[in-house]
């Protein structure tokens, strides 16, 4: 087993149930990807074709997740210690965030492949909205894995600085208990301007059971003195000291695992390279 996912806090994803474990599958699915685009020379075809079969098998066990939720009662109201949610309430948020295709000549592009598992709660008519911003000139979104199609709008502000977007997820006509999961591909192409120190931000809109980053960086340019933060809705930035992220290959990977998120929040990573 790889360090990194020795080091994740492995019990409580799985505590999460199946969708936990989808989770983990798939992190390993990456790491072999990514372990046999690191060699040198052409990929091994038999090691391609077993880890192609493994990610078969992981979309899969994705697939039960999504269909267990019809067939499974859970409660909307809150109990003592659990997330409150009105509208609609996150399994689990996972973030692959590749910065590896980074220099300082093109300042990107930097790739982000995030995952929901979405419960609605509620009889709201409200999309699923995530909030997107970048410093840098655009944002492209390349929906993946769905029911319902997600839509990426540009919602420019002249009172706000930067490129903002509303990441939608169209099931506000959705009856509650619904449930889906839905995977995108965001693509920066020059957001990360900074070659010495830079920061990166997880959206929460929702109250969330389970939040996990894995950051990939550039080979010659390992994270270093990763710091974390949590800004609940328009107030300041609060270090979060109890649970830090992980780092292994000398530097190269960084992840992070955040439980019960409240939503209407961000997470945010500052790191030097």
């Amino acid at each position: 087993m790889p360090k990194f996912v020795s080091d994740l806090q492995v019990v409580d994803i799985l505590r999460v149930g199946l969708s936990g474990l989808c989770f983990l599958l798939s992190l390993l699915a990456f790491w072999l990807i990514s372990r046999e685009q690191s060699r040198q020379g052409s990929p091994r075809e038999r090691i391609l074709r077993a880890t192609y079969v493994f990610m078969v098998a992981n979309l899969v066990a994705a697939i039960l997740v999504a269909i267990s939720g019809y067939f499974t009662q859970r409660p909307q109201a809150s109990s003592e210690g659990a997330l409150a949610a009105d509208r609609y309430l996150v399994d689990y948020t996972s973030y692959l965030v590749d910065l590896t295709q980074w220099t300082e000549k093109t300042l990107g592009p930097v790739v982000i492949t995030r995952t929901d598992y979405v419960r609605k709660v509620s009889d709201t008519k409200e999309d699923y909205v995530i909030p997107y911003f970048t410093t840098g000139q655009e944002i492209t979104c390349e929906p993946l894995t769905f029911s319902s199609r997600p839509i990426f709008t540009r919602t420019d502000d002249p009172e706000k600085k930067g490129v903002h977007y509303d990441y939608r997820l169209p099931i506000g006509h959705e009856p509650a208990g619904h449930s889906e999961m839905v995977s995108s591909r965001f693509t920066f192409p020059s957001g990360f301007r900074d070659p010495q120190h830079e920061w990166w931000q997880a959206s929460v809109a929702y109250p969330t059971k389970t939040v996990v980053v894995t950051i990939r960086f550039p080979s010659d340019k390992p994270g270093k003195g990763i710091t974390i933060s949590r800004i609940e809705g328009i107030k300041g930035k609060e270090p979060i000291t109890d649970n830090l992220p992980v780092q292994s290959d000398n530097g190269k990977v960084a992840m992070w695992v955040g439980l019960n998120e409240k939503g209407d929040s961000r997470i945010e990573f500052d790191w030097d390279w």
